[in-house]
């Protein structure tokens, strides 16, 4: 009974490294997105303000 008990121990342990993986890869393309979104609204923005001038 105690392997599996350890057989479980095991499979929660590899399931938090999983999300935890997963809630990193989120986070890298949220944060990349979120600068390519700066980025082009900077650049928009001073395009329309040049522009206007």
């Amino acid at each position: 009974m105690t392997q599996r008990n350890y057989v479980i121990a095991i499979i929660i342990i590899v399931l938090f490294i999983v999300l935890a993986a997963i809630s990193f890869g989120i986070y890298k393309l949220v944060h990349g997105a979120r600068r390519e979104l700066t980025i082009t609204t900077e650049s928009s923005s001073s395009n329309s303000h040049s522009l206007a001038d």
